[in-house]
């Protein structure tokens, strides 16, 4: 039985506090659905540095008890999370939900979550395989494997000829020396 790899909805920025509050970094735009009493987060693991391998290890979930917005972010409380040391442990902790618990998306919608392991190709010629996807204010990045190395590309319409999810590729035209940087 394949398990299917949790849709990260936020990351833990930062403990909040001496009783275990966790202030989050919303990665959806479903945080006010998402964010309730009695919702269970898999916590994914730390967010990898760039060039890092993400972190493995047996899953692990936590239970909201308690969300509010604090200064545009998610000040949040778990079963699990009882003070600021076990707060402290989870800082740049990715959180997922099962793709299922996600509102239904309009027809041609599609999650940032979808183009993890197409392949990149510009004028016919693949250029990697994106490997995660990092939500940026700015514009998200592709974490692109190219031969061996990771390369951080951004994710914008202009860059953007086409995006095939039945052949798995995303069609771009980046600027000049843009993978040399």
């Amino acid at each position: 039985m394949k398990t299917e790899v949790p849709v990260i909805v936020a990351r833990v920025v930062r403990p909040h506090g001496i009783r275990g509050a966790l202030l989050l970094e919303s990665e959806t735009d479903h945080a006010e659905t998402l964010f309730q009493p009695g919702r269970r987060l898999h916590v994914v693991g730390r967010a990898p540095s760039v060039g890092e391998a993400p972190s493995a290890g047996e899953a692990r979930w936590l239970t909201l008890e308690a969300a509010r917005l604090h200064g545009g972010r998610w000040l949040v409380e778990t079963r699990e999370v009882a003070d600021r040391t076990a707060a402290e442990a989870l800082r740049g902790a990715r959180l997922g939900v099962p793709r299922e618990d996600l509102p239904e998306l309009p027809d041609g919608g599609y999650l940032l979550h979808d183009l993890v392991g197409m392949s990149v190709r510009e004028a016919g010629e693949t250029i990697g395989v994106i490997r995660d996807v990092y939500d940026q204010p700015a514009a998200p990045l592709l974490a692109l494997d190219v031969s061996g190395r990771e390369r951080l590309i951004p994710f914008q319409a202009d860059f953007v000829v086409e995006l095939d999810f039945d052949q798995r590729v995303v069609h771009m035209t980046l600027p000049a020396g843009l993978l040399d940087i």
